[in-house]
């Protein structure tokens, strides 16, 4: 469907509030404080390393597409499992975006083969958590993979810029991105450094309600947001962090090749100790970011700090 004009709001999910005074306030002094990340990485945000070959999760996308009938898994081979050209071999008809970005592609495969898990978790535990430096941490049980097809109708309208924050989750996660193919312009992650974000959100007063529907209806908000939300310029073996703080977006892909990349989140053994609030998505299962529920019950990696 054609882009929606300026001002009208067309992606309206619930947007996080917290109002009664002893959860806000442990929420605004983490707003506020220095995380751990910052203390390493000042943007709050960092670019990892690791060996492609050792972890390829690109084969298992294509067992999942195939198993799921939405591909012909000898086809895909035939191209290396490169699946940025996914456009090519999967149906338009599960291409198509709905309201939340999320292609039928794309929710397929949250029916990974069961190889995967053990995969994302040793790459977690192995590569991301030991570089990071912040000690063990709990990991999402299960990533969410994104499935950005060219030029796919049902886009939801405007970016939608937002910070993980505006969905219910805790401000002391870490966002870990993995691409699975190059990502750079329009098929890649927009996202701004720590400072650019939360100078927004404190003109907004960490309103998230207000700053959500404002940066789809305010068109000076949503150029100011466009200016410090850039595209990343990533590849297979690469792994960017950021502060759950960071503002970011998934744009309409203009481009002529598919992206295709999953994200998953941390919560630091050490944040979690000294932490009172716990917080919940407002999403339609309305998940418990707790230990043993969202994160694994057993941290991983690391050792503390």
């Amino acid at each position: 469907m054609p882009d929606a004009p300026a001002g009208a709001l067309t992606f309206a999910p619930e947007y996080a509030a917290h109002d009664e005074p002893s959860f806000r306030a442990e929420f605004l002094a983490d707003m506020a404080r220095q995380s751990p990340l910052q203390a390493r990485h000042a943007r709050g945000v960092c670019v990892l390393r690791y060996d492609r070959r050792a972890f390829d999760v690109r084969a298992l996308v294509g067992d999942a597409l195939a198993a799921a009938g939405m591909l012909d898994r000898a086809a895909l081979a035939a191209r290396g499992d490169r699946l940025e050209t996914l456009h090519d071999l999967v149906d338009p008809a599960h291409q198509a975006m709905d309201v939340s970005q999320q292609s039928a592609a794309a929710r397929a495969l949250y029916e990974m083969p069961a190889a995967f898990a053990a995969l994302h978790e040793r790459l977690l535990a192995e590569v991301v958590v030991p570089q990071l430096g912040l000690g063990p941490a709990h990991c999402q049980r299960t990533p969410t993979f994104r499935a950005f097809f060219p030029q796919a109708p049902g886009y939801p309208g405007e970016t939608t810029y937002h910070n993980d924050l505006m969905l219910g989750h805790n401000p002391r996660e870490v966002n870990v991105f993995v691409p699975l193919v190059r990502c750079e312009a329009t098929r890649s992650l927009l996202l701004a450094d720590l400072d650019d974000s939360l100078a927004l959100l404190r003109e907004f007063d960490h309103d998230f309600p207000r700053f959500g529907r404002a940066t789809q209806t305010d068109a000076d908000l949503m150029a100011r947001c466009e200016r410090i939300c850039r595209p990343l310029e990533v590849d297979v073996g690469d792994i960017v962090v950021f502060d759950s703080r960071c503002l970011h977006a998934g744009p309409a892909n203009r481009t002529a090749l598919t992206r295709v990349t999953f994200d998953t989140r941390l919560l630091p053994v050490a944040d979690l100790a000294t932490q009172r609030n716990r917080y919940r998505g407002l999403g339609r299962r309305r998940a418990s970011f707790t230990t043993g529920e969202y994160f694994s019950a057993h941290p991983i990696g690391g050792t503390p700090r």
